[in-house]
């Protein structure tokens, strides 16, 4: 009789052994199963985040591309600001040269004015011994 107890008392350890094992592999399935889901969740922001890092390069390109335009565009206004300033400069010499004529030409007619002047005096001067 001691020996039918002990082989149930064998019996019953195996199987609380058994059901305990059961419930472990129960644990460690729902624990695979919920690492599986935080996986999913990962892999799914790591798309997200890869497709905002596509869509961050995507518009880095477009940005500059935009900014080598507009550099394109300054380095044309350069050109053109300094052709204008040359320009300028031509305008400003050709100006101080019709300057210079113009008071050469003031010179020559004040001094054709005295020339005027003069004979005027001479020739009252002839008519006033003339008469």
């Amino acid at each position: 009789m001691f020996s039918e107890e002990l082989l149930e008392l064998d019996r019953n350890t195996v199987e609380f052994m058994i059901e305990d094992m059961r419930r472990q592999i129960e644990e460690k399935d729902e624990q695979i199963k919920q690492l599986d889901e935080q996986i999913k969740q990962k892999d799914e922001q790591s798309r997200q985040l890869d497709e905002q890092i596509r869509q961050r390069n995507k518009q880095i390109k477009e940005s500059d591309k935009q900014i080598r335009q507009l550099d394109e565009q300054i380095k044309e206004s350069d050109r053109q600001i300094g052709q204008l300033d040359e320009q300028i400069k031509e305008s400003d010499r050709q100006i101080r040269q019709l300057d210079e004529q113009i008071k050469e030409s003031d010179r020559q007619i004040r001094q054709l004015d005295e020339q005027i002047k003069q004979s005027e005096q001479e020739i009252q001067k002839m008519e006033e011994a003339k008469e």
